[in-house]
């Protein structure tokens, strides 16, 4: 959404607030105080291989899930800034 919003696909005064949202939910619940980011699915065959995805559990996800974390991270920061 941030990078529509930056693009003008959105509309910054509907979605911005999401966009808001969404990164405190991230920041609030999904990352640990030592930079840890939680409930990240692990990569398998099916999402029943990783399961189940919690806060503390650590997956083999390769980076995928870290990836997807940085790139909506730096579109909310282009926002933002």
């Amino acid at each position: 959404m941030s990078w529509g919003i930056r693009n003008g696909i959105l509309k910054e005064k509907t979605f911005k607030p999401l966009c808001d949202k969404a990164w405190n939910g991230i920041e609030k619940y999904s990352i640990h105080p030592d930079g840890f980011l939680g409930y990240i699915q692990g990569t398998g065959k099916s999402p029943s291989e990783s399961q189940p995805v919690t806060f503390t559990r650590i997956p083999n996800f390769e980076d995928f899930g870290i990836g997807c974390f940085l790139l909506g991270a730096v579109e909310y920061y282009r926002l933002i800034y």
